[in-house]
Formats: C-alpha cells, structure tokens, sequence
C-alpha cells in the first residue's frame, strides 16, 4: 500500500466521521457542530485575503479562465472561487469528501473529482488559477513535490499558482523540540490504527523553500508570505505575518508564474 492509499483511507475515515472539522479543527465546534454557512463563509474570506493581496502585488488572475481547488474537502475554497471564475474544479484525494462536496455545490459551472493519484487528471495549461491551502502540509514530501510538479503542468500560461506549505519547524528549546517529535511519531495515532479504533490523525509534513524551488522548475515564484496556517486559531482565518514564528510551524504561501 503506499503512502497515498495510506493517506487516502486516512481522509476517508475523517470524512465519515466529521468532515467539516477535520478540514477546519475546532473542538467547540467537533461532532457535527460546524454550522455550514459558517463554515462556507470561511473559505469567501480567505479567497477575498489571497485575491486583495495579489492585487497589491499585480497578479491578478484572469477570471474568465477556470480555477482548480487542489484538496478541496467539501468545497470550502471552491465554492469562493466558483463566485470569481467562470468555471471551477475541485479535486480531493477523498470520496467521501467529493460527494458532500457534490451535495453543496451552488453552481452550474462548478464540478468536483475524486482523485488518488500523482498524475491529475487534466490537460496542460488547463487553469488560469490553482489555488491549494492546508493540504500539501499532510502530504509526503515525495508526492508534495509531484504535485508541485503537477500544478506547473496545468497552469495556463498567464496563469497564476497560489499554494501554501510548512517551511519548517522553529524548535528553540526543549518543549519545542519534544512537539515536533510528537507529531512526527504519532504514538497515540498508530496505536489506534493498529487496534482498529479509528483512521488515525494527520501527519504535519514540511517543505522547505529550497525544494520547493527545485520542484516547479523553470517557473518562477513572485511572492512569499508568511502565513498562520498552522497555528492553532488558524481556523480558516488566513492572516500573513511580518516575520516567522518563535516556535512551531513556519508557514509560507508562493506565488507562481509560469518562467
């Protein structure tokens, strides 16, 4: 089985179980307490934050063009970018995933596929935007950059990639140190696949600037931002901080042209 069966049946466990807070965990809200609306209203917010800022910085995207939502859960982001973009697709790893996206889906020109390979399934060049938050951090690094890889074929010549990842780990001292550890190894996590009481929780996986560069090749990254993504308010509240984190994950979001 590899690491993406792995992964897959992870977020289809999390996905029957609860999925809108296994996308945005908020333990006020675990058991089925997401009011959708809510919930929805999370994803226009972070699309508006990513859109204002690649205006400031002259990327904006074409909206006549189509959009892809890499990761995309139930729909949180896609429905965003189904609102700016004259059509729109999201893709999810997960089944399960993909058909609660299906039942909330507001939109003609909006569609939803399953898929659980490397290689996605579309045509070169077939996206003015490709947007993916909080999912390339729960990928292995090996597939992570395949998909990178895989961004850059899709992206339509004046398009425009928007992805965010884990950089890195600041681990100053010990209590620091001994978190990263934790979420590395997972004891409590592997205990429960291993005795069959559940799917298992998500892995934290980093991908440092440098691979990622080596990853998209010959296109060219235009703007970085540090992002709260991984800390615990996060919430679905996207917010780019004017320096990195003390201790925890050092989130980055690129900007990426074809070169």
């Amino acid at each position: 089985m590899t690491n993406l069966d792995n992964l897959k049946n992870a977020w289809e466990g999390l996905a029957e179980r609860d999925a809108l807070n296994a996308i945005l965990t908020d333990h006020s809200k675990a058991g089925g307490k997401w009011d959708v609306e809510d919930f929805l209203a999370t994803g226009d917010a972070e699309i508006q934050t990513v859109m204002s800022h690649l205006a400031t910085i002259g990327r904006i995207p074409n909206s006549n063009g189509a959009a892809l939502d890499f990761g995309c859960g139930v729909g949180r982001l896609t429905q965003a970018l189904a609102r700016r973009f004259a059509s729109c697709v999201g893709v999810d790893i997960s089944q399960q995933m993909i058909q609660q996206a299906e039942s909330l889906n507001r939109y003609a020109h909006c569609r939803y596929v399953a898929s659980s390979a490397a290689p996605l399934p579309f045509a070169d060049a077939s996206f003015s935007f490709i947007y993916s938050n909080i999912v390339l951090q729960h990928v292995p690094r090996h597939f992570a950059k395949e998909y990178l890889r895989e961004f850059v074929r899709l992206l339509a010549p004046d398009g425009i990639l928007v992805f965010g990842v884990q950089d890195s780990f600041a681990a100053p001292d010990l209590s620091s140190r001994l978190v990263r550890i934790r979420h590395v190894v997972h004891f409590r996590s592997r205990i429960r696949v291993a005795l069959k009481r559940g799917s298992g929780d998500m892995k934290m996986h980093c991908l440092p600037e440098r691979i990622v560069r080596r990853a998209i090749g010959s296109a060219k990254i235009v703007d970085i931002q540090l992002t709260n993504t991984a800390a615990p308010d996060f919430n679905g509240k996207l917010v780019y901080l004017q320096q990195a984190p003390r201790t925890g994950y050092v989130g980055k979001q690129y900007c990426v042209v074809k070169g």
